[in-house]
């Protein structure tokens, strides 16, 4: 390692290569990998090979076998593809990098083709620009620079840019860590945070899908019926009295919100029933979306969530039909050598200490820690409207990104 090469130095070689970064970003952003259904995963991977191959990067390519996708659900469609890149320096501990390349659908409120990246001075645009094919990028662009500069890592290093994360990662990451592919002393999320926030720790998610089961019967005698969904409504009544008091809950971990250091519950995200107008619906099915914080037990929140509902469906008299899927919360303490590693870096490339908090959300760092027992961060490239109109990142912000990994990687 150059000790006298300095993270100043970096950030130029970085910036040197924005050319390169910007044609990257064009074509990440330009497959559509959109999940649902799961389009385009071969060709993404076959494009992050060849880059990959052009750094001097050992290349894997790896298909999901058919016992995992035969557990998708019926709208998924295709095959279930992910790729692992490495560089092995002779280190003795090996630092992995780990980020999906699939992205949720257009939304209707792009300006321009939502597949196609706009460059506006320093912001680009487009779909996945920011959710996170950015982070994607900054991976390669730490490493080119790492090349450039003569620099060898500290690590041996290793990514792994994986399929379907927008709809729990089963296929990809969680395949990837099940089938023992992923084996590292330290790792990182490229998604989730950004600039000077780290993120050290995430809730679970626990979801429902709630069916209650009425009697059809023609409008004019509608007593002959027993209505789903007015019997629904008293469910998501006690639902809601019940997220009144859930949400006192609040975890040790800081955020940057505090809604997301909460144990939230939300009803009502899906709902659908009854056949037509003038007759009684005799089902009502609605969502409910429970976040868990890393302090709470996910078998006790089950439990208390699905005696809530069952005895509440007992005393109206209806039977309900539940629908479960869980994924765990997961944290590391702020306090171990990975986090210190980034908090260094971090300070070096702002000027500033690093932010370590939670985040609201769910990240696949969860297969990292709780599956393949590596302690695992998350920090990536800032961006703006994830899932939403116009979404996006800063070039900038992949230069400052990149500069931070590339500093981790030779510590």
């Amino acid at each position: 390692m150059k000790k006298s090469i300095s993270v100043r130095d970096i950030k130029k070689a970085v910036k040197s290569d924005r050319a390169n970064i910007l044609r990257l970003m064009k074509q990440l952003v330009g497959i559509p990998t959109v999940n649902p259904p799961g389009i385009n995963y071969r060709k993404m991977v076959d494009l992050l090979g060849s880059e990959g191959k052009k750094l001097g990067l050992s290349v894997k390519k790896i298909k999901a076998p058919l016992r995992y996708t035969s557990q998708l659900p019926p709208e998924a469609k295709g095959e279930r593809w992910n790729i692992i890149l490495g560089w092995k320096t002779g280190s003795k501990k090996k630092l992995h990098f780990n980020g999906h390349f699939d992205v949720v659908p257009a939304s209707g409120g792009f300006k321009a083709d939502p597949f196609k990246l706009r460059v506006r001075g320093s912001k680009l645009i487009g779909r996945g620009a920011g959710d996170m094919k950015c982070s994607i990028t900054a991976c390669f662009a730490a490493v080119k620079a790492l090349k450039d500069l003569g620099i060898k890592p500290a690590w041996d290093l290793e990514f792994s840019f994986c399929c379907d994360e927008e709809t729990g990662g089963l296929c990809g990451t969680g395949m990837l860590v099940k089938e023992g592919f992923i084996k590292a002393d330290a790792a990182v999320e490229t998604d989730g945070s950004g600039g000077t926030k780290l993120t050290i720790a995430h809730r679970g998610i626990y979801e429902l899908i709630v069916t209650v089961i009425g009697k059809s019967a023609h409008a004019a005698t509608h007593t002959d019926g027993v209505n789903a969904f007015l019997k629904g409504i008293e469910i998501v009544k006690k639902l809601e009295a019940y997220r009144k008091k859930l949400e006192r809950r609040v975890s040790g971990y800081s955020a940057d919100r505090r809604i997301k250091r909460v144990a939230t519950l939300m009803v009502g995200g899906r709902v659908s029933g009854g056949v037509k107008g003038n007759a009684v619906p005799d089902r009502f099915t609605f969502t409910v979306d429970r976040r868990i914080l890393p302090e709470e037990s996910l078998k006790k929140v089950r439990s208390e969530l699905l005696s809530l509902i069952k005895l509440e469906a007992g005393r109206i008299g209806v039977k309900v039909k539940i629908e479960e899927e869980m994924l765990s919360p997961s944290a590391i303490k702020s306090d171990a050598p990975v986090a210190k590693v980034f908090t260094g870096a971090i300070k070096k490339v702002f000027g500033k200490p690093a932010f370590i908090s939670m985040t609201g959300g769910r990240l696949d760092m969860e297969y990292l820690i709780n599956g393949a027992k590596i302690p695992t961060l998350a920090y990536g490239v800032s961006g703006k409207n994830f899932h939403g109109d116009e979404e996006s990142t800063d070039i900038r912000d992949i230069i400052d990104t990149a500069a931070v990994y590339a500093e981790v990687m030779r510590t």
